[in-house]
């Protein structure tokens, strides 16, 4: 087996890199957050049956950061996850949402969408990437390179969110185009109920 490759950054983004942290106070209760702000991981009860899935799938933490204008881009390691969801938010939002009002696990997901105020993108059942659009519950996204690494550029002014599989050279995953933003947005993480560390990485590291 050959060496494996390094973490390559994104070089097609055409802005500098904004250093995001996590925001405590918005942070849902299952959740534990490093000192530093940069890494978050789920520490609440193991879920077996889907009712419980459903009703704890939220949590969340957002991004201290708010962007109304400009253009930004971050990394997220995401390496060893078995399910997650990322992205961008409008603002406010409530972290604490939970999905008990949903009768199944499809209308659970579909508060992720762009109507609903968020531009997201997960993994689902350790190897179903999805896009989080109007359109339909989710998109299936093909990746022939699972990501361990993802990079996401906003461009506020484009109306864009778009999704990077930094693990393979950067490769485009998904883009949320011609958006307008009636809010200011804010990073998204949201670590399911896998208990491995979602962290976030500078581009540069």
């Amino acid at each position: 087996m050959g060496p494996t490759c390094p973490f390559l950054s994104v070089t097609v983004v055409p802005s500098p890199t904004v250093d995001v942290t996590l925001n405590p106070q918005t942070a849902n209760l299952n959740l534990v957050l490093s000192k530093n702000r940069r890494q978050v991981r789920f520490v609440g009860a193991q879920l077996s049956e889907p009712s419980s899935l459903e009703e704890h799938y939220d949590c969340s933490v957002l991004g201290s950061q708010h962007f109304s204008s400009g253009k930004y881009y971050w990394e997220v390691d995401v390496s060893k996850k078995t399910a997650w969801i990322l992205g961008v938010c409008s603002t406010p939002v409530d972290p604490m949402f939970s999905f008990s009002q949903y009768s199944s696990k499809q209308g659970a997901y579909s508060r992720y969408q762009p109507q609903c105020g968020y531009w997201v993108i997960g993994l689902q059942c350790k190897h179903e990437y999805r896009a989080y659009e109007d359109s339909s519950p989710s998109l299936l996204l093909s990746m022939t390179v699972p990501p361990r690494r993802i990079g996401i550029f906003l461009d506020c002014e484009a109306g864009t969110v778009s999704f990077y599989n930094v693990t393979n050279h950067g490769l485009p995953i998904y883009t949320f185009s011609k958006y307008y933003f009636p809010s200011a947005l804010c990073p998204y993480f949201n670590p399911c109920s896998c208990i491995v560390p979602m962290t976030l990485r500078r581009p540069t590291s």
